[in-house]
């Protein structure tokens, strides 16, 4: 229940903070960064709850990680820009590098097939530059509806 609050609370901060800039006819660059920190900011706020949830999701289905887990924001572009969460696994030294996953989208032969790249990255911030992160795996996605 508590996790339902905190999704709650969090999609109701993001549409507060992104509805004045729409109404006054911002520029929908500054609408996609603004919706873009408040959904990464919302991951980073229920990450542990949900890291728990997914974790004791595995150990109850016979199926839990021997490393170590984290949720991050997932970040996907190609043929749009979303932000999510995802659970990251593997050695610690590893998991702890991880500041998000990257997904790159992309579909062909007419839009018949579709897919994404899942990457561990060891970055939040585009303009500096990322890389990934080898040895981590991407075990869980995470999306709400809005």
């Amino acid at each position: 229940m508590k996790l339902k609050t905190t999704i709650a609370a969090l999609m109701m901060t993001a549409t507060m903070a992104v509805a004045p800039l729409t109404a006054a006819n911002a520029d929908s660059f500054i609408n996609k960064v603004l919706t873009g920190a408040a959904g990464i900011y919302g991951v980073k706020l229920i990450a542990g709850p949900l890291n728990s949830f997914l974790d004791n999701l595995l150990l109850t289905n016979h199926v839990a990680n021997e490393g170590k887990t984290k949720v991050v924001p997932i970040l996907q572009t190609g043929t749009g820009t979303y932000v999510g969460a995802a659970q990251v696994s593997g050695p610690a030294y590893a998991v702890d590098r991880v500041q998000a996953v990257g997904s790159l989208a992309f579909e062909w032969n007419n839009n018949v097939w579709r897919g994404s790249v899942l990457i561990p990255i060891d970055s939040l911030n585009p303009l500096k530059g990322f890389k990934r992160v080898y040895g981590v795996g991407v075990d869980a996605v995470i999306n709400a509806k809005l």
